[in-house]
């Protein structure tokens, strides 16, 4: 790869380099990275194809095809992601922002807009994606949010800072330093992996996302557990909590949350493959 040659030869090279290594989507990879570099959309990437680019962005995107031969994530090569129609700087400080999270992050805004002044706290941030996007969608909200990684935190505060949002980060764990009866929402998609399973997830996820933000213990329950007895703790009367589950944890979690006193199971929300990914649930008297 030194001779300059136009897009369309450069994605072919790349292409037969990842495919040689078993990268998975080699295709849609290299668009995304060179949808990156030219600072357009997947689309107009075809438009480029023809274009032979300068020197250093050749060796931008052969440091890139490097990078993907060892399977690291595409969002941790161009170093972002989009979540709900902002642009999240991700890196391996924090867990890549998933869809899953934005159907958790539809259900808290949906809730939050019928609040006034609503406080929310956002538990084991990571990236600060949901507490970033739900500052931004709900102007009238106190956003707060924490994370036991002080580089996770760096990573959010940079993305509030690049997005002009207003969040208050706290080193913690869980919802220790909350006061009683003061939060609205807590919102939270902590880790649920079982710990032998972290071993068994592909590659690209296992050697390069941040396992504290992957391992929920034994059963992939530990941390929720936890979460939702520290809930119930915090909210305000009729407060919600929404947490972001794993799509075999359906059953488990309905029974933390049956279980848990001044907590009440509400419903599940599903992606758009039918699994339930999202858990409901609110604060009580009984």
């Amino acid at each position: 790869m030194t001779a300059a040659r136009n897009w369309q030869e450069l994605l072919a090279e790349g292409r037969a380099h990842l495919e040689r290594a078993g990268i998975a989507e080699a295709e849609n990879k290299l668009r995304w990275v060179t949808a990156h570099l030219l600072d357009c959309n997947l689309l107009d990437v075809l438009r480029h194809l023809s274009a032979i680019p300068g020197a250093e962005l050749q060796r931008q995107y052969e440091a890139a095809v490097a990078r993907l031969e060892t399977d690291e994530p595409v969002q941790y090569v161009i170093g972002e992601t989009d979540f709900m129609g902002l642009k999240i700087l991700c890196d391996a400080r924090a867990l890549i922002p998933r869809p899953e999270t934005e159907l958790l992050a539809g259900c808290a805004e949906e809730f939050l807009r019928e609040r006034k002044a609503p406080v929310v706290v956002d538990v084991c941030t990571g990236t600060g994606c949901l507490a970033c996007a739900l500052a931004r969608r709900v102007p009238g909200a106190h956003v707060r949010a924490t994370d036991l990684s002080p580089a996770a935190l760096d990573l959010a505060r940079e993305n509030a800072r690049r997005l002009g949002v207003e969040v208050d980060f706290a080193q913690a764990d869980l919802l220790a330093g909350v006061a009683p009866a003061s939060v609205d929402l807590v919102v939270s998609n902590p880790p649920y992996v079982a710990s032998a399973e972290c071993d068994r997830l592909p590659r690209t996820v296992r050697d390069f996302e941040p396992r504290l933000a992957l391992d929920g213990g034994p059963d992939g329950l530990r941390l929720i557990s936890r979460l939702v007895s520290e809930a119930a703790r915090v909210l305000t009367s009729e407060g919600r909590l929404m947490l972001e589950i794993g799509d075999d944890q359906a059953r488990a979690v309905t029974e933390i949350l049956c279980q848990t006193p001044q907590i009440q199971f509400l419903n599940l929300k599903s992606d758009c493959a039918g699994r339930a990914r999202v858990a409901i649930a609110a604060k009580t008297w009984r």
